[in-house]
């Protein structure tokens, strides 16, 4: 147990250095508070030896210390990660692992984990879960609104092959999924020609591989005859940001993407580098929903003039996060900048007005925002 106690407590302090400047109501941390610190996780792993009457698992104990710790920071983007969890997250982030195909999202007033969509080919593709199923049940786990979303996403995951139940509830209903995992490439991009030589390219979110997917598809498009482009970022949670200045820069002509700044004022300017762009006419979809990532693009192609922006105001997401190594195969994410469109605008908790507002009526079975968006398109012919 002593073992395990300081090795809890290298690791706290680890994070302490790392998190230091995040908390705003201590300037330092001075001798005195890290000895009562260190001195208050003793008395609590002896009452849990003592006193706890359950099973305990010292693994789970340890990781939550250090997920506590960071929580202090109240910074619902900030977040701790185990060796495990950091590398089932970059799995995700290249677009390949092993899952059942379903995209989720936290909702930020009712902190209930709601569908996005099911990814076609997917275990769960075909299955009947609609947008806006609340998932309450992972196996005999109860999914709470306090539940973290990545903690959520990682035990729906899991080797290939192996079954997990989920049950999830639409309005007074409920229903229980039982999925067999699989590997699942992530298809970020899809496309389809529309009437009058326009092109749709709906994007889910940003990997690793979206950036060639973009790519691809476009081109496709653009063989098919495709005139002017729809770009559909609704839904879309955001995701690489290195993967939507790539996208950027396919669209518009050289000049700033986006730059952002950290605690101390330094600023980082990313940039479309070279002379390809669209030049086609363009319009973007985006609703609530579409956050981080989706809102640079969306704040490039609107700050720049290079489209037109259709649908509802975006989530409002103007901070990025960064991932720093503990020396032992463990990250902390935290939140280390602000980023501002070309404009030089800050988006964060306000979010990005279209230049054409819809609104989506989910009583109609017509998309009014595309139909919005191909009008656009059709009067700038």
């Amino acid at each position: 147990m002593k073992k395990r106690i300081t090795k809890i407590v290298i690791a706290v302090l680890t994070v302490l250095c790392l998190a230091e400047g995040f908390f705003l109501y201590r300037a330092y941390w001075g001798a005195s508070d890290t000895m009562r610190m260190v001195q208050k996780i003793r008395n609590i792993e002896r009452a849990i030896q003592t006193y706890y009457k359950g099973d305990v698992d010292e693994d789970q104990l340890e990781t939550y210390t250090y997920k506590g710790l960071v929580a202090g920071l109240g910074d619902q983007y900030s977040d701790y990660y185990s060796e495990e969890e950091y590398k089932e997250l970059t799995e995700s982030t290249e677009g390949v692992y092993s899952g059942v195909g379903i995209t989720m999202t936290k909702d930020s007033s009712s902190g209930e984990i709601t569908v996005v969509n099911t990814l076609k080919g997917s275990p769960a593709y075909g299955s009947g879960l609609k947008k806006g199923d609340v998932l309450t049940k992972i196996g005999d786990e109860e999914i709470g609104k306090n539940a973290n979303l990545n903690d959520v996403v990682s035990k729906v995951k899991g080797k290939e092959g192996t079954k997990v139940t989920l049950t999830f509830q639409r309005g007074d209903d409920t229903k229980e999924y039982t999925f067999t995992r699989k590997s699942v490439e992530n298809p970020t991009v899809d496309t389809k020609m529309l009437s009058g030589n326009i092109g749709y390219l709906s994007i889910s979110e940003f990997d690793e591989i979206t950036v060639e997917q973009f790519e691809d598809g476009l081109k496709d498009l653009q063989k098919q005859g495709a005139k002017s482009l729809i770009i559909d970022l609704r839904d879309n949670p955001g995701g690489l940001l290195s993967a939507v200045v790539d996208i950027a820069d396919d669209i518009l002509p050289k000049g700033k993407i986006v730059y952002t700044e950290d605690k101390n004022g330094k600023k980082k300017y990313y940039n479309a580098e070279d002379d390809d762009q669209l030049n086609m006419p363009l319009c973007v979809l985006v609703n609530g929903n579409s956050a981080s990532a989706s809102e640079i693009l969306a704040g490039a192609i609107k700050d720049r003039d290079a489209g037109t922006l259709v649908g509802e105001k975006t989530f409002g997401k103007g901070i990025v996060q960064g991932f720093y190594g503990l020396g032992d195969d463990s990250y902390v994410k935290l939140t280390y900048a602000s980023y501002y469109t070309p404009a030089g605008h800050n988006i964060h908790k306000k979010g990005i007005q279209p230049d054409v507002a819809v609104k989506d009526n989910e009583n109609t079975k017509t998309d009014e925002q595309l139909q919005k968006a191909v009008e656009v398109l059709q009067n700038e012919d």
